[in-house]
């Protein structure tokens, strides 16, 4: 089977050379003229590798790439963009959308060729067997921007997300405040039983709690404390409860920083909750930011404890 390839090129001159080029390397060519179109040839199509002009009317390069990337029907498909543009502002952010290559447009196409077969070789060894739909039922453009406007407030509610992490972060000296800070973020967001922070000071472990029901904190912090430790976490300075339920469907995040366990997240659902993808990747992406707020907590403790050494 030959690797088949979508190439979105809005100049039908430009389009014509480098489908002719392409196909002159053995690959089968799909051509579309703008974003919606090639949007519409890639849901149905389902191709090995995207090729994208970036300047495009309607939905650009670098919008078609997020959609792309963000979309589990399509997200393992390699994107290039190809592009007049190459200051390094237009190369930061077509790498930012997702891009797994940012190539200038040159004659001959040399570096287009080479990428093309170094990303069909990192994806697999041979095309890939894809069920073609119905162009009949390819997505229309009104489903298309849907899908950019679902992104758009997507990455809108990730932004926000992050930006609230990181006002915990404004008073690094206070590990209470941070966690409480976390706390009503984490309870604006997720109905909960039980949320726990664990935070690795090296040679100790320290544990704090936020439960819906006060009669459910010694159970939280057994609970808690058995994964910490079984996750490598130091053991805690107060000794909590041996016997504990196991709380079903809890989930769990390590934080981690620059190859060190800062940390730990749990959150526990009410009983038969169940949390779905999105409350987990809400939970991932709060913990990617807390490892930062970890670390300079950890910095500053350090620190404190050191001027406290000198004075003795």
């Amino acid at each position: 089977m030959t690797h088949r390839l979508l190439l979105i090129e809005d100049s039908p001159t430009q389009l014509l050379t480098i489908k002719r080029t392409l196909e002159g390397e053995g690959y089968a060519v799909v051509g579309a003229q703008n974003g919606a179109e090639g949007l519409a040839r890639a849901y149905n199509e389902q191709p090995d590798l995207i090729i994208s002009d970036v300047v495009m009317s309607g939905i650009n390069g670098y919008q078609l790439c997020r959609l792309v990337k963000h979309d589990p029907d399509l997200a393992a498909t390699p994107v290039v963009l190809l592009t007049k543009l190459d200051g390094s502002l237009d190369r930061f952010w077509g790498l930012k959308s997702g891009a797994d290559r940012y190539i200038p447009k040159e004659p001959g196409f040399a570096s287009l060729i080479k990428s093309v077969k170094e990303l069909l070789g990192e994806s697999s060894g041979r095309p890939r067997l894809r069920a073609l739909g119905d162009p009949a039922h390819s997505p229309t453009p009104e489903e298309i921007n849907s899908k950019l406007n679902q992104l758009l407030e997507r990455l809108l509610f990730e932004f926000t997300i992050v930006d609230e992490v990181r006002r915990i972060g404004e008073d690094i000296s206070d590990l209470e405040t941070i966690a409480e800070k976390l706390y009503a973020l984490l309870s604006s967001i997720l109905n909960y039983l039980g949320c726990a922070l664990v935070v690795n000071h090296w040679r100790y472990s320290t544990l704090m709690v936020d439960v819906s029901k006060a009669g459910q904190e010694p159970g939280v912090r057994a609970y808690v404390s058995r994964v910490a430790l079984q996750l490598g976490l130091p053991p805690f300075r107060e000794d909590f409860q041996k016997t504990g339920q196991p709380y079903e469907n809890a989930l769990t995040q390590p934080i981690d920083t620059a190859g060190h366990r800062a940390g730990l997240l749990v959150v526990i659902p009410w009983p038969n909750q169940k949390y779905n993808p999105g409350d987990q990747k809400v939970v991932r992406l709060i913990c990617e930011q807390l490892s930062t707020v970890l670390r300079l907590y950890l910095s500053h403790t350090r620190l404190e404890e050191q001027a406290v050494s000198t004075k003795k």
